[in-house]
């Protein structure tokens, strides 16, 4: 067996463009505990937003060259998007609650884009101390998708939030159905929308309701009853609450844990049935696409048509060591200790133009790799 932690990263990092290194450098002087260089950062920033400049945002962000360099900008703005203007005596906090729904049915059957009685569940949260000292609070019906969220760029938050600190309406975002296929089960992800406001120093939504353990099987039941249909088995679970313009990330990455989790309970199961436990092989693969993934393929010497696979897809945002724990903590859970990892990043696709790797593709690419001439 092979340590996990053997497996590299494929994920590629750009080298800064000239225009956004004085930025990028702040950024990594921040990082290293320089706070001049961070208070300088956090002004530069505050005066991108304050311009509107949401592509230069888009850019920095893009050009980042880690993902602790990209996540550090990403939490900075995302304090910066709430921040009142000076002589403003309350904050307007916008933030998400990821909700990572597992649906089943024999027959196509369709999730709701709008949740039919949001005031149960404000009323819920408010009751287990969710919405902390904080009493003007508004959360929407509407099932927002990730992709709704990710079109939000901070500029537009910054203004919704002013709105609502000058007593603006609340914001509005659409929600999106699903479609249920009947088969295995699926994993949705949508997002319930909502702000506060009130006097910076109450403590936020995000604080007062990081306790998922306190409220979310209350929360779990509520919802299950109101998307309750003949036919459908639903369990949605709540995460808890994020800043709006972190959450897309933070929902996308409980989503695709929870698939995970499913498919490996699934899938060994089906394989102790048919020919005792499989061989794992972890594969690090960087796309054509410029996309980035980690593998896990499921695999038996006994029967070679029995080859089943993960893909689990990498974002600048990922915090990668994160991820390889979790997926051995889950293989862990699940007692499979015959795992094997590749040092190298791989091609998207094996010799026999798979994506998956059994572990006799492991064995023979091992002897490639190893065969092939090095370069320096």
């Amino acid at each position: 067996m092979t340590g996990l932690m053997t497996l590299p990263d494929p994920r590629a990092w750009p080298v800064p463009r000239d225009d956004d290194a004085p930025l990028l450098a702040l950024a990594a002087q921040s990082l290293a505990g320089n706070a001049a260089a961070r208070a300088t950062l956090r002004l530069e920033l505050d005066a991108l937003l304050d311009a509107g400049e949401d592509a230069a945002v888009q850019t920095l962000l893009r050009e980042a060259p880690s993902a602790e360099c990209y996540r550090h900008l990403q939490q900075m703005l995302a304090k910066l998007v709430n921040k009142p203007e000076r002589g403003e005596t309350v904050i307007a906090r916008l933030f998400a609650v990821p909700l990572v729904i597992v649906a089943g049915a024999k027959k196509q059957l369709e999730l709701p884009d709008a949740l039919p009685d949001i005031a149960a569940v404000s009323a819920l949260l408010e009751h287990h101390g969710v919405l902390g000292a904080g009493r003007n609070f508004g959360l929407g019906n509407a099932l927002c998708s990730m992709e709704t969220l990710t079109c939000l760029p901070p500029g537009l938050l910054r203004r919704w939030a002013a709105q609502l600190r000058s007593g603006g309406a609340p914001l509005e975002l659409a929600g999106s159905g699903y479609t249920v296929k009947p088969g295995r089960e699926q994993v949705v992800l949508r997002f319930l929308a909502g702000a506060t406001v009130g006097p910076a120093h109450v403590p936020s939504v995000m604080e007062t309701g990081s306790n998922v353990g306190a409220w979310g099987m209350p929360l779990t039941k509520l919802l299950a009853s109101q998307f309750a249909q003949p036919g459908l088995d639903v369990l949605p679970i709540p995460r808890a609450p994020v800043a709006m313009y972190l959450a897309a990330d933070a929902g996308r990455a409980a989503q695709i844990e929870l698939a995970f989790s499913l498919f490996l309970s699934n899938t060994v199961r089906q394989f102790r049935m048919a020919v005792g436990d499989p061989a794992v092989v972890l594969s690090t693969h960087r796309l054509d696409d410029g996309g980035a993934e980690l593998r896990v393929s499921l695999s038996s010497p006994f029967d070679e048509s029995m080859l089943e696979g993960f893909r689990w897809p990498l974002y600048p945002a990922d915090d990668y060591l994160e991820i390889v724990n979790k997926i051995k903590q889950l293989l862990d859970e699940v007692k499979l200790n015959d795992r094997r990892s590749l040092a190298q990043v791989v091609d998207d696709l094996n010799a026999r133009g798979g994506r998956f790797l059994s572990g006799r593709d492991f064995d023979q690419l091992v002897s490639q790799l190893q065969a092939a001439p090095r370069t320096h």
